[in-house]
């Protein structure tokens, strides 16, 4: 603001008055005090034992103080680079773990359908966290989308990954300890097109961290107020950022074949919630046939 911008105000809202009252100050000695950042801000401070006018003097003090303007981005920055740094801390292998190893991709291939469901569970400190909190023996899923480009190991599955987000991988990049193949029951190809149609166009999405915290709230039962409690999730067509269980949730909801939490299959007056959905429950989904293991696919 102005030192002629300030004087006007204070003039026309009365502040002048009140600053003098404080402090027996003339118009001349606010005018020379209006000419520092310093001097601005105590004529504010002075102002507001007596004005009504709180938000102008507050805002009148925040712009002399840029750093406090400045401060909710400082912290969203903060919060985003520790989000970062705690997801790269996440996706890092166990280095005490001595794994086996990983499935065949060859043997893999031989088996695997466009649309078939990958149960995984990889040696990363996530999927030690998954494992705990889930009490399953699963801590990710995947799709088999048939190969995206030519060559003996092309990209082919699809996956929502904490670090990457949505992306496409090859067979040898599934880094997986144990794997099982599920498919799908009933559907005819055109169906089994529209789910790795759907999953592909979905490659680029961020990996949508609040419904992994909401999930693992939940499996822990964290009790909260009602207030900070998240609404039941219903399939959106128009969502840009998943989990590994959502991504393929909405896929196959799209061609009628909704996944259901274990909860929701033993109740059927449980309102629909698709945010609860952990690997394990697709293994336990009637509307999947297990085609694996073979060799040493666990």
């Amino acid at each position: 603001m102005t030192i002629e911008k300030m004087l006007y105000a204070g003039e026309r809202d009365g502040a002048f008055d009140i600053v003098a009252a404080w402090t027996n100050f003339t118009i001349r000695h606010m005018t020379s005090l209006a000419r520092f950042s310093v001097g601005r801000i105590l004529l504010h401070l002075l102002a507001m034992l007596g004005d009504r006018c709180v938000r102008f003097h507050v805002a009148g003090t925040i712009r002399e103080l840029p750093w406090v303007a400045a401060a909710p981005a400082l912290l969203i920055r903060a919060r985003i680079r520790l989000i970062g740094a705690l997801v790269l801390y996440l996706a890092r292998p166990l280095k005490h773990s001595s794994p086996e190893p990983s499935a065949d991709p060859q043997s893999l291939a031989t088996v695997l359908n466009r649309g078939d469901v990958l149960l995984s569970h990889a040696n990363t400190r996530a999927a030690a966290l998954i494992k705990c909190i889930t009490r399953s023996p699963w801590s990710h899923v995947s799709m088999y989308v048939g190969p995206l480009e030519d060559g003996p190991d092309p990209l082919c599955i699809v996956e929502a990954d904490i670090a990457a987000g949505v992306r496409s991988i090859r067979l040898s990049e599934l880094n997986a300890l144990q794997v099982r193949v599920l498919r799908p029951i009933g559907l005819n190809d055109l169906d089994r097109s529209r789910l790795a149609d759907w999953v592909v166009s979905r490659i680029g999405s961020e990996y949508d961290l609040t419904h992994a915290w909401g999930l693992g709230r939940n499996l822990f039962r964290v009790p909260l107020p009602t207030r900070f409690r998240s609404r039941p999730s219903t399939i959106a067509y128009s969502a840009t950022r998943f989990i590994c269980c959502s991504l393929l949730a909405h896929a196959f909801a799209l061609v009628g074949y909704p996944i259901l939490p274990e909860q929701m299959r033993v109740s059927l007056t449980a309102p629909v919630d698709h945010s609860n959905l952990i690997p394990g429950d697709f293994e336990r989904a009637s509307v999947f046939e297990v085609v694996g293991p073979i060799n040493n696919i666990l």
